[in-house]
């Protein structure tokens, strides 16, 4: 990768980055001019407290989601990996009694295994990813039903130290931040060394850029693109373990349920590219926090739920036109730069 291509990657993450924080501002601007009490008497720390919890498991997908889409690939499925993950392991704490760290360990391994069928099936076999999480997408639902036999694992029926992860945590004043905001930074850090720093990330890049001229560069593009998706999967598995701490119960039909558009949301508002090679763990983060301040906003301010589902749409028609300025802009900056050296 030249060093102007660098150059020009990091100043449309930097802007991209910059107009999301902007929007996060202007949501807390408008909601406190809505409703001139919203942050007095405590209520912001109340805020924050909503918007981090919200944030967990979108953002612990959204990794995974974000090295998808940079790869030019999608997937459909993780709702429903999150869902058969859970429910598998809602059965086992119920009917053998497992111990949490187990059910952890089952959790991400199943979800590593069903990540990797996609990414067999995407790379070796060379369906387009969209086609193959669309199946997969019911597959996996249908399983979850099947697995569980229809019924739901309530909290009673699970390791009592799960819900610790939501009701527990380090404290920052009035501010209670629980571990499994802690084990998703965590996440965060890990990802920020991989995308940034390691072979693996920039091999993620290169695919996405273009994958014929990875594979010349030497780069295996099959291997990228199978631990891409596979990695995705494992990502579904730690979060289906976060979903059943946070609501303190599983159930086949709403458990992950439409969880793929909100994590795909938050990835492309963070300025990751639908057309690939582009995109940040910075970016997916405020993309993350982005909706999490609508989601805790909206709901404060008494808007209809379904409101809040149209302003995913509409800012993700936004990210989309931004985007396409800046494909449209980096052509023009290429055909100019061309007719110079010509």
């Amino acid at each position: 990768m030249s060093e102007l291509t660098r150059e020009r990657r990091k100043m449309n993450f930097n802007f991209k980055e910059l107009g999301t924080l902007v929007i996060i501002i202007l949501v807390f601007v408008i909601s406190g001019i809505a409703q001139p009490n919203l942050y007095s008497g405590g209520h912001l720390t109340e805020i924050i407290g909503n918007v981090l919890l919200w944030m967990p498991l979108i953002l612990v997908v959204s990794m995974g989601m974000m090295m998808i889409i940079i790869s030019k690939n999608i997937d459909l499925s993780v709702g429903s990996m999150v869902g058969f993950c859970a429910m598998t392991v809602g059965v086992l704490f119920r009917d053998f009694q497992i111990p949490l760290w187990l059910g952890l360990i089952i959790s991400i391994a199943m979800g590593l295994g069903l990540g990797a069928g996609n990414g067999f099936l995407v790379s070796i076999l060379k369906i387009p990813s969209i086609i193959v999480t669309l199946g997969t997408l019911n597959a996996y639902r249908g399983l979850a039903f099947i697995i569980c036999n229809n019924q739901q694992v309530d909290s009673h029926q699970m390791p009592s130290d799960l819900g610790s992860l939501v009701q527990n945590g380090i404290s920052f004043g009035s501010l209670l931040i629980p571990w499994l905001v802690w084990i998703a930074l965590g996440v965060l850090v890990l990802f920020v060394f991989i995308m940034k720093y390691s072979k693996f990330g920039r091999e993620i890049y290169a695919v996405g850029s273009n994958a014929d001229a990875a594979f010349l560069r030497g780069i295996n593009v099959k291997r990228t693109l199978f631990w891409v998706f596979a990695i995705t999967g494992a990502l579904a598995g730690l979060a289906a373990i976060m979903y059943a701490s946070r609501y303190g119960y599983v159930n086949p039909s709403n458990t992950g349920a439409g969880f793929e558009f909100v994590v795909i949301s938050a990835t492309i508002i963070g300025g990751t590219s639908i057309n690939g090679g582009s995109g940040s763990v910075l970016g997916t983060l405020l993309g993350c926090i982005l909706l999490g301040s609508i989601n805790t906003m909206l709901a404060t301010l008494g808007v209809a739920g379904t409101f809040q589902q149209a302003s995913y749409g509409l800012i993700i028609i936004l990210a989309l036109v931004i985007d396409t300025f800046f494909q449209k802009g980096q052509k023009r900056q290429m055909t100019k730069r061309v007719e110079k050296a010509a």
